[in-house]
């Protein structure tokens, strides 16, 4: 872990975080900060949700490393990434009322003031059992298609490459879960997978269609803005409707990215293959379903027998299980690839 170059860290400490938000002019005349604590898992970045005796709001900020895992170097600046996601999303009222807004920015600390979105939590209780609410897949479709559709001119486009983001995030979605020296115990996880990973390792006809989709991901210039990660914990339950949070990974790319990460967690949640399928008729618009389920492959697998494990109930994710979600992702990659 590198040292954060600001010099200023994000901690739930009452009277530094007041000094330093009266410092900024963030807090109204007489507002003090009464109580500071994380804001959801806040796995990239640093989150607070931090409460005043008017109101709430969420202060979060990026550090030149992961947070869930602080020994990978992150880019320091993915925030500005995110709040431009944001600014852009924010034109179309029918995305802005799913989506915090963004109240105040410190450049130099990296710092962003969010709107809290209330009492929430997010999808992952999907992989513990629980189920989508009537109409959540169709809003989900619904979203994404929106935020696919935001028109974007030449400089935003460019400001929304997001390189660094994608040189990181290629890695981990198709490099290190098929590099067999990457040190990770996956026996430990759970007995077998390692063996059920050295099968794919040692394929190397899987190895080149993975990289094939790499190459997609990280040289794609188009045609749409992507979410990046839209999966179950950037999705938010909050008494206005689903949300959507945390687009550090946004760019510019090929729309079967997010369904394709979209179906892969649809599929760890319990849902059968053909719901690949659904998700590409709800979305409604002309796409690549063979690229689609190929993306969705490569996140099935790298969540299995990569660094980013889920929280899936052991009940439902022994070895058959990821047996067979390995096996349905060796397929899915040879279509899409």
């Amino acid at each position: 872990m590198t040292p954060d170059a600001s010099g200023f860290e994000l901690e739930p400490q009452v009277d530094l975080l007041d000094a330093w938000l009266r410092a900024r002019g963030w807090l109204d005349a007489g507002e003090r900060v009464t109580a500071a604590g994380p804001a959801g898992a806040g796995n990239m970045n640093r989150t607070l949700r931090v409460a005043t005796p008017a109101r709430t709001f969420v202060l979060k900020q990026s550090r030149p490393w992961v947070v869930k895992y602080p020994d990978i170097p992150a880019p320091v600046d993915r925030i500005h990434t995110e709040l431009r996601f944001y600014d852009v999303a924010h034109r179309d009222p029918a995305l802005s009322s799913h989506m915090p807004r963004v109240l105040a920015f410190d450049r130099t600390d990296r710092v962003a003031m969010l709107e809290d979105l209330g009492e929430a939590a997010d999808l992952a209780s999907l992989y513990a059992g629980g189920a989508l609410e009537p109409g959540e897949l169709e809003t989900l479709c619904a979203l994404a298609r929106r935020i696919h559709a935001l028109a974007l001119d030449d400089a935003e486009r460019a400001s929304l490459a997001n390189r660094a983001m994608r040189e990181l995030n290629h890695a981990h979605l198709f490099a290190v879960p098929l590099d067999a020296g990457n040190g990770l115990d996956l026996d430990a996880i759970t007995p077998g997978l390692r063996d059920e990973a050295r099968a794919l390792q040692r394929d190397d006809v899987f190895r080149a269609r993975v990289a094939a989709l790499g190459d997609l991901y990280l040289h794609a210039a188009g045609p749409s803005l992507l979410h990046g990660d839209y999966y179950p914990g950037s999705i938010l339950r909050t008494a206005r409707g689903l949300c959507v949070i945390d687009p550090e990974f946004a760019f510019v790319g090929p729309v079967e990215l997010d369904l394709g990460v979209l179906v892969a967690h649809l599929v760890f949640a319990g849902e059968a293959p053909a719901i690949a399928e659904r998700v590409e008729a709800l979305y409604g618009e002309k796409l690549d379903g063979a690229l689609l389920r190929g993306f969705a492959g490569v996140e099935l697998m790298r969540r299995l027998i990569g660094v980013a494990q889920l929280p899936l109930d052991a009940g439902r994710a022994g070895i058959d299980a990821k047996r067979a979600w390995l096996g349905l992702a060796r397929g899915w990659v040879a279509e899409g690839s």
